[in-house]
Order: C-alpha cells, then structure tokens, then sequence
C-alpha cells in the first residue's frame, strides 16, 4: 500500500463521543447562575456594588474541543446531573436554576460569518452585524427563509428588547424558557474588526472584544438568555482588558486534554456512523491488542487533545478498514503513528499557525520547549513582557496548555506536530535536541512526573559535554581524577536528544498486566547495561522516584575492549544541611554495588562502572574530607567511616561545588535555590523568567 492510498484520503467514519468534561460542565453551571441569580444588579447603572457579568470563554487552539463543548453542553448536563450537579443542585435556588437549564434550548452561532450588513447607514455598526447574525442563525437553525438585511431592520430594531423576543418566536421557545448562545471562532474579531467603527481608547487604539463583550453584556440585562463565548484568540490580554473596561468577568473553560481512561471511554462508547452495533475499539483492536494498549498509544501521539484524538481514530480505522484486519500489537499501531505520512495528514489543520510564525513568536519557542520537557508550570498571569503574556503565546506558537489547577499549567507540544516544528529551516540545533527530547519522551513521563528541572538541566549539559569537539574543563577534569575515563572514546557522536529509560525499583515492580511494563526490577542490571542503554545516548529514568541514578549513559574505549557504565546522581538540597556520607553510601549501594554483583563481577576485563554526585550542597564532614575539590574513590577505597567500600571495578566521583559550577554555574544555581525554597514544585513566576533564558544561553554557549 502507498503512502498516498494508505494515509492520503480521510474519510470520517465514526460518531465520536464527548467523555469527560465533568469539571468544565459544573464551572461553567456555576457562571451561567450567577447570571441568573444577579440579573436584576445587572441592570442597575450605577457605579455601586453592583453584580459584573460573568462569560464562559475558552479561548484554545484548534483541536481542544471548544466547538464540541459549547454544542454539546446541554446534553453534558443531563449526563452529569446524578453525579458533580447533584451537589451543585444542593442549593434551592441553584436547583431552580439547573431544573430550567435542562429545559434550556441552545443557539449555536459562527462568528466567522460575521460581516459588515445594510442598511447603509449601519454597514459599520458592530451591533447590528451581532444581532443580524444572531437572527440568521436562529432561522437556519429551525430551517426558515431569511429576510433581508433593509427588512430584518425595519422589523428589528438594534435592541436587546427588540432582538430577543423574535429569537425566541424563531425558535418557537416561550419567554420564561431559558435560551443559550454560543458564539463560536470569536478570534475572527482580530481581523475583522476594522470593518466596524469601534471605541477608541485613550491610547488611540481600538479593542474589538471590548465592544463585542459590551453588546454582550447589553443583551444579558434581558431576562432568561446566557451566554458561552469559545475561539482561538489572546485569551488572557482580551480577559484583563474587558474586565477593566467592559465590566464583563471571562471565566476560562479549561478543556483539558483527555487522560488515558478517558480515551478508554472515548474508544468504547463511539461507534462507526449509521452502525451503533460497532464500536470503534472493536474494530480497531485484537484479542492481543487491548483498548487500553490503543488508548496509551493514542495518548503517545495526540497529547489527548481531542481534535488530534479523532482525526487520529478516524485514520487508524481507514487503514484498519481497507486492509481488512485489526492491529495485533501495539507497536504496530505506533509504528503506524510514527510514520511522517500519518503525522503530516493527522496534523494537517494545525499547521497554519505553525508556519506562519512572526519572528517574535518564533524566538520563545526553544523556551517553550525547554519548560515542556522540563515540566516548569507557568501562571496563569505569568507574562513575557509588558504587553505580551505567557498564556497568549502558547497558543500563538500552535502549542497547547495542559491545566494543573485552575490558574497554573503546562506546555503540551503533541508529538505528531514534532515533524511539522522539524521543519522550520532556521531551527537552532538546541532547538532540534529539545524537539527530539520531546519525541522520545513518553506521555505518560510528562503527565505523571514532578518539576525535574535540575536534573533535566545536567542531562542536557552532559549532552553538550560530551560530544563538545573543543576543549573541555569538565571533561579534563574527570580525566585528571580517572584513568579508566581517560580510556573513553570521546566526544561522542552527537550532540543527541535526551532518551528515556524504565525506571528501577526496589522489587519486582510490574504495572497492570494489560499495560506495557514500566519498571525494571533491581536485580536487571544485565539487561539495562547490555540490552537498553545504547552508547553515544544520555538517559533519564521514566519516573523521578526510580531505584537508580537520575542520569546514566555508557561509553567505550576506541582501542581496547572495555566500556565504562556512568550514571550521575543530581542532589539537590535547597533547604538541609547539604549532602552527607549517608547520602553518597545510599547512592551508591543502590547502583555500584548491584551494577558490580550482577554486571562486572562477571565481565571485569570489559566493564567499569563510575558513580557521579553532583550535588548543590555537600556536608561540612564531606566537605572537609575533599578538601574543597573534587576528588574520585577507586576499588578498595572505603567511605563515609569505613562503613562502604567501592567494589572492583568501580569508581566514585564527588564534585565539589566549585566544579558543579562547570555544569550548572553560580547564578542559576542561586535561581534554582530560590525558586525550590518556595515548593517543591515551583512555577515560571518562581524561577523568573531571567533564569529560564540564562539556562538557555548556558546551552548555546555550547553550540
């Protein structure tokens, strides 16, 4: 099969399903009453205590399920009224209101229709293009002819008092009958704006959601009409500038991207078109291929973002179709995923915004990178400078958010759009290693895992270090200290990405038999040295709580038979005493001592294995012992009070913290310090914006 005849054509073949979404739902219930309970302040001119609007507004990326969700709110509410709105519902007055909304009609409306509409003298009048689009779509919605625009005028003056009531005979619903507007793609007011005349603020410039926002809030002053607003747009700097000027409080719907269980649920509940009887993990899926095996590789590759996730589901189901059997194996399926073919017909509506970068835009997105696979949170208020925020600039790069809680979230770049990035020519090489980092990393690493952006800093400038082709202090340094590092053959090919490793437990740690395995167990050491880690590659372990060093890689010796096994503990102590002997003895009872019973006892004419501490603050007791420099412990040495002795074969390295300076120097240590004072999971706003750019020069310094 081409790769034309195999991923050319999508056809769509199923009705997919909305799962999920349950918090949306109630956060957005819980606006829409506050409407409801406040309406009559609404319409109160003063400049007292009054009641400001509040709007449900999402403004996302396409593909994150902004359009599903506003036309399939009503129906969620009816699924979730047993479950999260029956507490909602606990309250007499919000019951009243939730009984009314599941009687609720709604009217979908396309802001990309909007256009400037006659009479002449309103061609430029933003209300009545508003309100003449509201009353086309009412029309279309219940299939009437139109009238014309001259005519619609005569009949409907531009008032909400006017406008409502001939929706709501349109729709045939009575007037205590709750109506429901969602104006969808509102990010079209960035360029048609200039065709209206709008207000011009103090500064000269005009603010088209300001005025959008006003007729808004006019219509909501007339009784028993809501509204959910939705569309790729500057979320953040339309929500402070509305809230200051218009009066209208924007509450952001999260839509987050979908979790593995809820794929599941997505999988199993939808079915192919006109055929309810076949379900879509049916047909996708084998006796030796799960559906939660399909929904771990769809998670793989869509970063759950529902837009992705179907039009991924609809290509797997074409190719499944036309060869007439389903995927046996779940590398099949993600070798199918990994083609650039499927990548680039699956991310095809996406790529627009991607390839259209301005330059500004395009110079934050090694930053970007960087705070993904480090998993640095950012702010919902965090901003970039004084007119631009964080928050906007994700979704102008073409990347996604992935909410934490309400007000703090991270970058999500899904992986099929990693080759559509690749192709940018001006890509620096940082760039490429971060591209190629996140390409590696699985999914689940980026959903489950903490903040590890110390570790993540070493790796990457191991990557660096060891592939430099021009002198390097470090890598002198712990040539000086080992013989057997000297040995190596180095620079290494590269530089490569950063790769990942199954982490190491204590036991036999083994996930749910129908999921992939996620752990070695800690007698394995044979397998990851000779089986897992490849030379030239520097690996972190999947989880930050493995039973092993947070870094490893392995090296060999151009002339001779004989491989150095390195893993790198990163220490990271902002608050204790620093890093004691126990420490280091804890460090190295659980890898050199394994690494030596299991590996080198066996081999000792072939393999070495070094234990490398950097740490951000040692011990006064270690300190002194190193005499303020680095030093290296050989087999035989005994540490810490004679209470561990290094085994054959092996080495121990101690950088003093003058030498972690060559990998991580003094001021983005201090950074470190004291964005890590402050959490264990400290956001963008913790480290300063500052030192996530000198991280950033720290690595281009290299190139």
């Amino acid at each position: 099969m081409s790769l034309g005849e195999k991923w050319g054509v999508l056809r769509d073949t199923f009705e997919p399903i909305v799962v999920d979404r349950e918090d949306d739902v109630y956060h957005v219930t819980d606006t829409l009453c506050e409407l409801y309970r406040n309406r009559r302040q609404l319409r109160v001119e003063t400049t007292g205590l009054n009641y400001r609007l509040s709007v449900p507004f999402a403004p996302h990326l396409f593909g994150s399920g902004k359009t599903t969700f506003c036309r399939s709110y009503l129906e969620l509410v009816q699924r979730f009224r047993e479950t999260s709105l029956s507490s909602f519902a606990s309250d007499p007055s919000r019951k009243e209101f939730l009984d009314k909304l599941r009687e609720a009609v709604l009217l979908y409306v396309d802001m990309t229709e909007l256009k400037p509409i006659n009479p002449i003298e309103e061609r430029r009048n933003l209300e009545w293009a508003v309100y003449y689009l509201l009353y086309r779509f009412a029309c279309k919605q219940k299939g009437l002819s139109l009238m014309s625009p001259q005519d619609a005028y005569k009949k409907i003056p531009p008032l909400p008092e006017f406008l409502l009531p001939e929706l709501r005979k349109i729709l045939g619903i009575s007037s205590d009958q709750f109506l429901l507007v969602a104006f969808d793609e509102v990010g079209v007011l960035d360029t048609r704006g200039q065709y209206f005349d709008l207000e011009v603020n103090d500064e000269g410039r005009v603010r088209p959601y300001n005025d959008f926002f006003g007729i808004v809030r006019g219509l909501c002053k007339q009784d028993n009409v809501f509204f959910i607003v939705v569309g790729k747009s500057k979320g953040l700097s339309i929500k402070n500038y509305t809230a200051s000027v218009s009066k209208v409080l924007l509450h952001f719907i999260s839509l987050s991207p979908l979790n593995s269980s809820s794929i599941v649920e997505f999988l199993e509940k939808s079915h192919l078109e006109e055929q309810v009887h076949y379900r879509v993990c049916d047909i996708l899926c084998s006796s030796t291929f799960s559906v939660n095996e399909l929904a771990e590789a769809l998670l793989e590759y869509t970063g759950g973002v529902p837009g992705l996730l179907t039009r991924a589901v609809n290509m797997l189901l074409n190719y499944v179709q036309t060869r007439g059997q389903p995927f046996t194996l779940k590398d099949e399926c993600l070798s199918c995923m990994k083609e650039d073919g499927f990548r680039t017909v699956c991310s095809e509506p996406f790529v627009t915004r991607i390839s259209t970068l301005d330059e500004d835009t395009r110079s934050l997105l090694d930053m970007l990178l960087m705070m993904a696979l480090y998993r640095i949170p950012f702010n919902v208020n965090d901003r970039l400078n004084s007119g631009s925020y964080l928050f906007d600039a994700v979704t102008e790069m073409g990347l996604y958010r992935h909410p934490i809680d309400m007000n703090t979230f991270q970058v999500l770049l899904p992986k099929v759009f990693i080759g559509i990035f690749e192709e940018l020519t001006s890509l620096s090489l940082l760039e490429r290693i971060l591209l190629g980092s996140l390409n590696i990393e699985p999914v689940d690493c980026f959903f489950a895992s903490k903040c590890r952006v110390f570790e993540g800093i070493v790796a990457m400038r191991l990557v660096w270090i060891l592939s430099s082709k021009v002198r390097n202090e470090f890598r002198e340094l712990l040539g000086r200290l080992s013989a057997i590092w000297k040995d190596m053959k180095l620079p290494i090919n590269g530089p490569s990405p950063l790769h990942y490793i199954m982490s190491v437990s204590r036991g036999e740690a083994r996930s749910e038999s129908s999921k992939e395995r996620k752990t070695y167990a800690s007698n394995e050491w044979n397998e990851i040295i000779h089986k897992a880690l490849g030379f030239d590659k520097v690996y972190i372990p999947k989880e930050a709580n493995s039973y092993s060093p947070d870094i490893m890689f392995k090296l060999q010796s151009p002339v001779k038979l004989k491989f150095l096994m390195v893993g790198v503990a990163c220490k990271s102590r902002w608050k204790s005493e620093g890093i004691g002997w126990s420490d280091v003895i804890e460090e190295a009872k659980k890898f050199l001592k394994p690494v030596y019973d299991q590996v080198l006892s066996q081999a000792l004419e072939f393999y070495h294995c070094m234990l490398i501490i950097v740490s951000t603050k040692l011990a006064l007791n270690v300190a002194n012992e190193l005499g303020n420099q680095s030093r290296c412990y050989t087999s035989g040495m005994l540490i810490g009070g004679n209470s561990f002795e290094i085994p054959p074969n092996c080495e121990l390295v101690i950088l003093c913290e003058s030498d972690v300076e060559m990998l991580i120097d003094r001021e983005i240590l201090n950074g470190l310090e004291r964005a890590f004072s402050t959490s264990d999971r400290p956001v963008l706003k913790n480290f300063g914006l500052g030192l996530v750019q000198r991280v950033r020069h720290s690595f281009l310094s290299w190139q």
